[in-house]
């Protein structure tokens, strides 16, 4: 979604009035940042972030808005990515099979190797 001047602005308001251990999640770089800020709206009791977000929602478009009020109206997906510094991996839900590669024997020299100045030295 491509935020407007107005939007970030006002998701620079919500972060300030978000409790402390949810700030970390309200971050322009996160491609869930109004999925988040939906289910946070509907969970808190505070009625000037709740404002907020509402405002937030409007600029956005009416899908957001009414998905403030129905949350049942649309369905969506959950998308597992993980996103650092505006770089975006997909995430695997399935673990990696395990392959047993044997390990190859160590070879162990019968005699101790020197290196002095550059000339090997047996002793």
């Amino acid at each position: 979604m491509q935020y407007t001047k107005p939007m970030i602005d006002q998701v620079f308001q919500i972060r300030k009035t978000v409790p402390d251990h949810l700030r970390a999640q309200i971050k322009l770089a996160n491609p869930q940042l109004l999925d988040i800020l939906a289910d946070l709206y509907r969970d808190l009791h505070d009625k000037l972030l709740r404002e907020h977000i509402k405002k937030l929602m409007s600029m956005a478009g009416p899908s957001w808005l009414s998905q403030l009020e129905n949350p049942t109206l649309i369905s969506r997906p959950h998308h597992n990515q993980q996103v650092y510094r505006g770089q975006v991996r997909q995430q695997e839900d399935t673990p990696k099979a395990e392959t047993n590669i044997p390990s190859k024997p160590t070879v162990v020299p019968k005699e101790k190797i020197v290196i002095y100045r550059g000339q090997v030295v047996h002793s």
